[in-house]
């Protein structure tokens, strides 16, 4: 009796690690979609995917200051800038590390060229 005690306690443990293994090694895009990742300096933070929107937002000079919390992108207007061409804008939410009561922005485009996400468009998010 003991070691069938024994051998259905390993098995329930089995199946656990396999399902947390699963989990920790599945896409970025399988289940929860998504990434929050900080914005170059200098990016403007746009009420839609086009520089012909007024930022409502410049991210200024500090670095890792402001977080993007992007939901999906949208192929927009093609900028080239800093050697960088890409028409991806990521719509999400973006957020002030240094000071609270500065947003949080909703809703709000940020040019794939200012996210620091390492491609365009990230595998993380879908289309919009």
């Amino acid at each position: 009796m003991a070691s069938t005690t024994f051998r259905r306690a390993v098995t329930v443990l089995a199946v656990g690690a396999a399902a947390v293994t699963a989990t920790l090694t599945a896409p970025a895009h399988a289940g929860v979609r998504g990434f929050y990742v900080s914005l170059q300096t200098q990016s403007n933070v746009r009420p839609a995917p086009s520089t012909q929107n007024t930022p409502v937002l410049n991210t200024g000079p500090t670095r890792d200051r402001y977080y993007l919390d992007g939901v999906c992108y949208v192929h927009g207007q093609r900028v080239t800038a800093g050697g960088y061409t890409t028409d991806v804008w990521y719509r999400g939410t973006v957020h002030d590390s240094v000071i609270g009561s500065g947003g949080p922005y909703r809703n709000v485009w940020v040019w794939g060229g200012n996210v620091n996400i390492g491609q365009d468009p990230s595998d993380s998010v879908g289309i919009c």
